[in-house]
């Protein structure tokens, strides 16, 4: 009765209410992201064919770096400054300022270099229109300030608006791509639903936060990017051995192959996006109360080892009812099982313990490393062992990332018993 007392009261608690709802809001956000795929790929896939979806998955892979341009960590560095100042309107509104513009000039110089890559490369020409829709979506993800809602514990808000992208995307979807030649819809659905979800993200914070944008000064820009770096290194660095490894598949082994990598991945996405519902719903929350953070991290890698069991079991039925029937496909999915379970450690002890205190500098040397050999061995293990190659270039990447992360984490905690 005792045990059951201290639960309720924990449970009641303001601060623990917060975190469930947050949970909820994004686990049934990230839930339909997940159901969706299985509703739409296989339609697609059967609808496309691999070459087409191939470009696609190509198309993505490219607008993923400049997306990690424009993202520069905002998601981690302004979520951080408004959890440190929410009840203070004035920061508020220089946080979401001065965030705002710096995306507007980072989202110029990425369209700068996209156009010419996407013009003048040749391996764009046949599918040069997909690509150029593409760039809709690269506008609507740097506009729509998931940051401030995090930042803020507001995940419903961010569960609502993302919802009304994919729905009105599935729906779109069955209703538009009909044939092979209709794959330039593809971007244009998802592009334009991320443009207009992120207008009406925007007169929401307005409205219901009372929270404007005031023109910042230039200097007020340079130093928030120049603080925002390190974070912005952490960001991007990892696309050289992730998103690298899909491109490579593509321009190496063709883009059928990039279509069954690009679909197996999709898959794997179930682990990858409930591993960031959770860290995003805990950043803010450890970062006020540091304590909370030994409980949750052993927890969390308990919960993550038996889901990533099931998923494991039924992986067979999965492939099968997408469609996809290539060679090694089940080594490739099992490969990439492990990553995410060593990316997991990644969240946990770079994340939510390392870059919550402040030491994203040290996470920015490592990262850095790690995505240097991932880039590094893209292409000839792509070059020599396909598919499998690639998975285990994300593998590796993934583990080397995990273990130094807990390595750091480690150190820290002996300096603090260090006299």
């Amino acid at each position: 009765m005792i045990a059951l007392s201290k639960i309720l009261t924990v449970l009641s608690s303001k601060d623990v209410k917060k975190l469930i709802e947050n949970f909820f809001s994004l686990s049934i956000l990230k839930f339909v992201n997940l159901i969706l795929p299985f509703v739409t790929l296989p339609y697609l896939i059967k609808v496309l064919g691999f070459q087409h979806y191939g470009a696609i998955i190509l198309g993505l892979s490219l607008i993923n770096y400049f997306q990690s341009i424009t993202d520069y960590g905002f998601n981690l560095s302004a979520t951080r400054e408004i959890a440190k100042h929410r009840h203070s309107k004035k920061q508020l509104n220089f946080i979401y300022s001065k965030t705002l513009l710096s995306k507007f000039f980072l989202l110029i110089f990425s369209l700068l270099l996209i156009f010419p890559i996407i013009l003048f490369v040749p391996q764009f020409h046949e599918d040069i229109l997909v690509y150029l829709l593409m760039c809709l979506i690269l506008i609507g993800q740097t506009f729509f300030p998931e940051w401030f809602f995090r930042g803020m514990e507001q995940m419903r808000y961010i569960t609502i608006l993302d919802l009304i992208i994919k729905l009105t995307f599935t729906i779109g979807t069955f209703l538009f791509i009909k044939e092979k030649s209709d794959y330039w819809i593809y971007p244009l659905l998802l592009g334009g639903g991320y443009i207009v979800v992120a207008i009406q993200s925007h007169f929401l914070i307005y409205k219901k936060f009372q929270i404007s944008f005031n023109l910042p000064k230039l200097r007020n820009i340079k130093k928030t990017l120049k603080e925002g770096f390190p974070l912005f290194v952490n960001q991007f660095t990892p696309t050289l051995f992730n998103n690298t490894t899909n491109f490579m598949v593509g321009m190496v082994i063709g883009k059928s192959a990039a279509g069954v990598f690009g679909s197996i991945r999709q898959i794997i996405q179930l682990l990858t996006v409930f591993n960031s519902v959770v860290s995003t719903v805990f950043f803010p929350y450890l970062i006020r109360y540091k304590e909370k953070f030994y409980v949750y991290s052993k927890l969390y890698i308990i919960f993550f080892i038996i889901l990533s069991f099931f998923i494991a079991l039924f992986h067979h039925w999965i492939l099968e009812w997408i469609g996809i029937h290539a060679k090694n496909a089940s080594e490739v999915f099992y490969i990439l099982l492990l990553g995410v379970m060593s990316i997991v450690l990644y969240s946990i002890y770079s994340t939510n313990y390392l870059i919550s205190r402040g030491h994203d500098k040290l996470v920015m040397k490592f990262t850095v490393l790690v995505s240097l050999i991932g880039f590094i061995l893209s292409y000839p293990l792509v070059k020599f062992l396909g598919l499998v190659g690639a998975a285990f270039n994300i593998f590796i990447c993934q583990f080397l990332l995990g273990g130094l992360a807990y390595f750091n984490f480690r150190k820290l905690e002996r300096k603090k018993y260090d006299f």
